[in-house]
């Protein structure tokens, strides 16, 4: 697992008309997780306020870590060959240890939306209502809310 970033032209791409995708004119470091035929940007926080990610250390009072709500759906040609340097060594071999485990709770994350998003149910449980994923229901073979 690698440590990434996206280009500038596929963050333009994939941000275009979606408001909730990432913060313009900020780098942020991506982990790459395949799920089927498709490949996840899943970005790294400076404030993982919520439980749908997986933590990786605490700095003050707020988590760092891999946001799996704000995942964006991108190419290969989409990400950097260059390494995201990180500012602590210990969150990079975190991630790095965890590998399978981020991967397991990223697809569990991806499969209940889609299972949600399936039963057609309109009360939106909190883990999803800011999710990024909504941006993506054709490739994901989902019908919109």
């Amino acid at each position: 697992m690698e440590i990434k970033s996206l280009t500038k032209i596929a963050y333009q791409r994939v941000s275009n008309g979606r408001d909730q995708v990432l913060q313009k004119n900020r780098g942020y470091g991506i982990v790459t997780v395949n799920f089927k035929d498709l490949i996840f940007a899943v970005p790294l926080r400076s404030n993982l306020n919520h439980p749908n990610g997986f933590k990786t250390i605490l700095v003050g009072k707020v988590w760092n870590g891999l946001d799996y709500s704000k995942a964006l759906l991108v190419e290969s040609a989409d990400i950097t060959q260059e390494s995201f340097v990180l500012r602590d060594q210990k969150e990079y071999e975190k991630i790095i240890k965890n590998k399978d485990k981020i991967i397991n709770e990223f697809a569990k994350y991806l499969t209940d939306y889609i299972t949600f998003c399936e039963s057609k149910n309109k009360d939106i449980p909190m883990k999803f209502k800011f999710t990024t994923l909504r941006y993506f229901h054709s490739e994901l073979g989902v019908i919109d809310l």
